[in-house]
């Protein structure tokens, strides 16, 4: 049984009488131990799924449907009002930008602290030493000096390893990390995915990394699932999918990646743009973009299998060859 469990998830936004859908029939699925890369443009879809299985969208404003089970538990109920406790589900959250999703007034030691005696029910004296414990497992130097310090006296780097030390107070079994080395050099991102891979491997962890980088897909994930328009548009193993793409739009994102071909050349691109929620577009959503268009991609698509590991939501998919796209 797979660890997470996601059947026709759908999320739209808004009030009764005016509503925009964002997500379209989401299925995924996530093993133990496993590391999956969600990809795609911004306005694709990802983070409104990583929101939705935590629970972090307005229920104002957002209506969830659809199935979601975590380690046996459901997220929601049938009618997606009443959640699960957020205390009894194993999964937590990295988010963009460590300097927002800290909070400025408060010491790095006292945000992990509490969650740990919120979420474990640990007395002050043995979450101060398990909190120097993490920040010690996320390669933090001198975590009794961090513990004093505020967000702003820390690094770029450093606040998103204390982020990632307060997901790892949760003792998680699914850890959603949304774009984590976005405001990070190159170096420090380098850092951040070997640390993630390796807390990953020695916790048994689950990791949903929702990125726009394939190139951190490559490096980090064992499956990848491609988003477009609120709609999973292929998935697969890592290294099939960037070997020989399915779809148009996975094809086309790895084409726009720089490489030491087009050193001094013009970037691939892919043109026109994500079609906001709401706009209806017949057939298949990529269309308008997409250069193998044919009369037959008017028709509403489906997700069809293309090997026994992948799928893809392509009509046209069998007969197209996208050999050579990710060299």
């Amino acid at each position: 049984m797979p660890l997470l469990e996601v059947e026709g998830l759908q999320v739209h936004f808004g009030r009764d009488d005016i509503r925009v859908q964002a997500l379209h029939d989401v299925d995924l699925t996530i093993e133990q131990g496993e590391i999956v890369g969600l990809v795609g443009e911004s306005g694709s879809g990802k983070t409104v799924t990583s929101l939705a299985l935590m629970g972090l969208l307005d229920p104002k404003t957002a209506h969830i449907t659809g199935r979601a089970v975590l380690d046996g538990k459901p997220l929601w109920d049938e009618d997606g009002k009443r959640r699960t406790p957020r205390s009894d589900v194993p999964m937590a959250m990295v988010f963009q930008e460590p300097m927002t999703a800290l909070d400025p007034v408060f010491t790095v030691g006292s945000q992990l602290m509490e969650t740990l005696r919120i979420r474990r029910g640990m007395a002050k004296s043995a979450a101060r030493a398990e909190a120097l414990s993490l920040l010690d497992a996320v390669g933090i130097s001198d975590p009794k000096a961090r513990l004093r310090a505020y967000p702003h006296e820390l690094s770029g780097g450093m606040r998103q390893r204390v982020m990632i030390a307060i997901a790892l107070a949760c003792d998680p079994k699914l850890l959603i990390a949304d774009e984590p080395t976005t405001a990070v050099d190159v170096t420090i991102q380098a850092q951040l995915l070997d640390l993630i891979k390796s807390l990953a491997k020695e916790r048994g962890m689950s990791v949903l990394f929702v990125t726009h980088d394939l190139g951190v897909v490559s490096e980090t994930c064992d499956r990848m699932i491609t988003m477009y328009a609120g709609r999973i548009v292929e998935r697969g193993p890592v290294d099939q999918v960037l070997k020989s793409p399915g779809h148009p739009y996975t094809a086309g994102l790895l084409a726009a990646l720089p490489s030491t071909e087009s050193r001094g050349g013009r970037l691939a691109t892919i043109p026109g743009r994500v079609p906001p929620p709401g706009e209806r577009v017949e057939g298949c959503v990529f269309r308008p973009r997409c250069p193998y268009a044919r009369e037959e991609c008017t028709q509403p698509q489906e997700l069809i299998p293309l090997t026994d590991l992948r799928e893809v939501r392509c009509i046209r998919s069998p007969e197209l060859d996208f050999e050579g796209v990710a060299s």
